[in-house]
Formats: structure tokens, C-alpha cells, sequence
């Protein structure tokens, strides 16, 4: 079925037994696969919130001296330039680097440490950074072709 419905209207249909739904204080609720906007200004500018679990995110659990993945256990975030020569705490001045690339560099910058940053650090974008996956979703054929999927972009 896919009618257009307003929010009131779909909330007062019942889901079907085998149905996802969301369950409030009084009612379940369907849950949508499509949400139709009727205004739509722009998606608003966010931005990733600078934690660990970002960096680790961002850098790809990736040692971004050697390219080494060793796991988060072994992997630590350094700061390129260090804080005891004035570095800060940022996306642009933290990586990921395991223990003995890290144990290496020290307190020094990579250059003081004859050694090479692989990626130098920004700050990640939000829109791509939290799409971890794009999968097709069979029941939006009828919305979206297999062209939007496959026909090359504009270079």
C-alpha cells in the first residue's frame, strides 16, 4: 500500500501482526519505510563530536604512521603536534598510531621523529562519516529506479 497518509491518520492505523512498530506510552505506532516531507528547508549542518570513538572511527582503526591494524586495544590517539610543544586536542591535530609508532614519535612532531603521517588529520564530515552502509531497499523500487543506483555521476 502506498498511499500518502499525514501523521495523524497513520498513527491510528493498527500494524500488522508481523509488523515493525514503535511502542508509546498508549498505542503502537507503524513504523514508515518512506517519510515523505511536504516542507523541506536543507539538512542542517552538524558536526562530529570529537571522541575517541570518532577518531577511532575516522581513522579507520588504522595506525596512520605504519598502517597497521592492530585493534583498538593496541591503538592510541597521538597528537602530531604534541602538547608539550603547544598542541591542542583537536581533529586536526590527533591521530590513531599503535603503541610502537607512538613509543617512537614521543613527545616530538613527525618531522622531529623522521617519521611520516600517512593521512594528515581533519575534521570528518558529517553526512558520509554516519552513513556506515547504503543498502537497497526493495519496497522503494516503485520510488527509486535501478538508473538513481547505476547511471554514472557527472564528472
Amino acid at each position: 500500500d502506498y498511499q500518502l497518509y499525514d501523521w495523524s491518520d497513520w498513527t491510528r492505523m493498527v500494524p500488522d501482526r508481523d509488523e515493525p512498530f514503535l511502542q508509546t506510552v498508549k498505542q503502537r505506532i507503524r513504523i514508515p519505510e518512506i517519510v515523505s516531507l511536504i516542507r523541506f528547508d536543507a539538512v542542517p549542518k552538524l558536526t562530529v563530536t570529537f571522541s575517541r570513538r570518532n577518531v577511532f572511527k575516522r581513522d579507520k582503526y588504522t595506525c596512520q604512521y605504519c598502517g597497521k591494524q592492530p585493534g583498538s586495544e593496541d591503538l592510541s590517539i597521538d597528537h602530531v603536534v604534541p602538547r608539550s610543544q603547544g598542541g591542542q586536542s583537536s581533529w586536526t591535530n590527533c591521530v590513531l598510531a599503535c603503541l610502537d609508532c607512538n613509543s617512537r614519535k614521543a613527545n616530538r612532531t613527525p618531522q622531529q621523529a623522521n617519521m611520516r603521517l600517512r593521512k594528515h588529520p581533519i575534521r570528518p564530515d558529517w553526512k558520509p562519516f554516519y552513513t556506515d552502509r547504503l543498502e537497497r531497499v526493495e519496497t522503494w523500487s516503485k520510488f527509486i529506479s535501478e538508473a538513481y543506483w547505476t547511471v554514472e555521476l557527472e564528472k
